[in-house]
């Protein structure tokens, strides 16, 4: 087990900076005084990132942390850190380990027990799903998808039943493939295409698959792709139910009341199990 009380320990820690995804002023007042006390920046692009601690007037040394330097950059980090240093580790946009390079260094890292601490800000799925207005409890975020067209059909083929809403990642040169997969695989369902988040230029745009399909051509920018999870399939209602729903009206029950009970009891239509309880199901009676 490992516990870890974050504001308490006096150990140099490990920031996890959520970066701005196209707006600067989405930096928070938190994040700004943490990158102007940390030693040293652990970036997935220092080109990139170079560009925001010019903008914010701030000079420290920047490492680069790339995906496929991660497990090299953890061990430059553990070092910084046994020095007593404090580290930033940033993405180019959003939050690092999210699409991005960073949950192998946090691993790394909380496996030596040093304090890991999140500053919040801005993230593309969650604007996006909020975004949506489509109803959901849960949601499924999937990030990118392959790049070659048989193995996202595989993807999309496991997803294909889940009734949760779904999220993707998306780059604007692979969009309409990405998009002629879905409609392939998922059917012509509703979704929310999100481009340009937090600029000049932000765009939401709603409608069927196929709709969208006929403009995605003219679209620039990152996307982030809502898709409405799989329309949730009725069970069939039996004759027994009528039956069921007779025995708790003769126990006091308004009819209502039964076909209401008995729908949530055994997860099928209150509307159709009252249709067909007053048309189909007066042989019951």
């Amino acid at each position: 087990m490992n516990r870890q009380q974050s504001f308490l320990s006096l150990q140099s820690c490990l920031y996890v900076i959520a970066t701005p995804i196209g707006n600067l002023e989405e930096l928070t007042y938190r994040i700004v005084d943490t990158l102007k006390k940390v030693d040293v920046a652990f970036c997935e692009d220092t080109r990139v990132s170079l560009k925001l601690f010019q903008h914010l007037k701030i000079k420290i040394p920047l490492y680069s942390a790339y995906e496929n330097k991660e497990l090299e950059a953890a061990q430059h980090i553990i070092t910084f850190l046994e020095k007593g240093q404090n580290v930033a580790l940033l993405s180019d946009a959003g939050y690092p380990g999210i699409s991005d390079p960073g949950q192998k260094i946090i691993q790394q890292v909380k496996e030596k027990h040093f304090p890991i601490i999140v500053l919040n800000g801005p993230c593309a799925l969650i604007q996006s799903v909020v975004a949506s207005g489509f109803p959901f409890q849960h949601f499924y975020f999937y990030g990118f998808l392959d790049a070659k067209s048989a193995k996202r059909k595989k993807e999309l083929s496991k997803l294909e039943n889940i009734e949760d809403v779904l999220i993707f990642y998306l780059s604007p040169h692979k969009a309409k493939e990405t998009l002629e997969d879905l409609l392939s695989i998922l059917g012509n369902r509703q979704i929310c295409l999100c481009r340009e988040l937090t600029k000049k230029f932000e765009e939401y745009i709603w409608g069927t698959i196929q709709e969208v399909l006929s403009i995605v051509e003219t679209l620039k920018g990152e996307m982030v792709l809502v898709v409405e999870g799989k329309e949730k399939q009725s069970k069939p209602i039996t004759s027994d139910l009528f039956l069921r729903i007779d025995e708790k009206i003769k126990h006091g029950c308004t009819k209502n009341q039964a076909i209401k009970e008995i729908a949530k009891q055994y997860d099928v239509s209150k509307n159709e199990l009252y249709q067909l309880y007053h048309t189909g199901g007066k042989d019951h009676e």
